[in-house]
Order: C-alpha cells, then structure tokens, then sequence
C-alpha cells in the first residue's frame, strides 16, 4: 500500500485498506498523558544579591541631595538676574515714554501724549511725574472735547 522509503514508519506502509461501514483505524500511537501536577504558592528559594540595588538606591539619593541645593541655588541667580533685566528694561521704557510724552505735550499733540503717559503710567503706577503729567493732559483735552472729562474725573491716584 505505501511506499516505504522517505521515513516512512513500518505500521504506516503495512496497513491495509477499511472495510466499508468500519471504525476508523487509530495508528499504534500511544495516548498522551494528562498533565495533573498541582502548583502551590511558596516562596522563592532564590534570595538573590539586593546589595547591589540597595548600594544604587543609596548613591542616587546621596547624588539628589547633593545636587537639589546647588540647582537650587543657580535658580535663584538666574531668577535674579532676569527680574535685574527686566526692571532695567521697565526704567529705559518709562523713561522713553516719559520724553516722548513731554515731547508731544509741547507740539501740543495733546492725545499722543496722553497714550505716552496711559503707558507710562502702567509701567510705574507710583510715579509722581507721570502722574501729574498725565493729569495735565486730560485737564488740557476736557477743555477742547467733553469726552475726555469722564476720563478726569476716573483718574485715580
């Protein structure tokens, strides 16, 4: 029935041909065992090194604490060095605004003064210059345009 080259097993080649209305036949194979075997939960036999992962553990944290105070420190330089800039750019500002104002007041463009001033006055609300200068202004446009006396009497200082 089979050829028998090509590893072909003995009881492959020597079987013969079903009978009609037959079972069907099983090859000499052996049944597979059921794998019964019951797990329990006990704890590992392997301990392990952990002083490795302790020694790690301890210099990462030796690293932080020393590191912390120092980038906290450069922080506050760098925070300090920036509000330094920041107030001196504010004082070239007001002072800008200052000049251009009073520049404006005396060519009597009485508007570009008061935005001059409006600005100025933002930058340093305390400033006793820009205040009255501001004043100043508003009284001089209440007098041409009743629109800007509103805005004199809201002036706060």
């Amino acid at each position: 029935m089979g050829f028998m080259g090509f590893g072909m097993q003995k009881w492959i080649y020597t079987m013969r041909p079903r009978q009609p209305y037959s079972m069907e036949r099983k090859g000499s194979f052996t049944k597979i065992p059921i794998y019964e075997r019951e797990f329990k939960l006990r704890p590992s036999k392997n301990k392990g090194n952990y002083n490795f992962g302790i020694l790690l553990f301890l210099v990462l944290t030796m690293l932080t604490c020393i590191s912390i105070p120092n980038w906290l420190k450069q922080a506050r330089i760098h925070n300090q060095k920036v509000e330094t800039l920041r107030e001196a750019k504010n004082d070239r500002a007001f002072k800008f605004l200052l000049t251009s104002g009073t520049r404006r007041l005396n060519a009597q463009n009485y508007i570009g003064a008061l935005s001059e001033f409006k600005l100025a006055k933002n930058i340093k609300p305390n400033s006793i210059e820009a205040n009255q200068l501001l004043l100043e202004v508003v009284s001089l446009l209440c007098e041409k345009n009743d629109i800007y006396c509103k805005e004199y009497e809201n002036l706060q200082f």
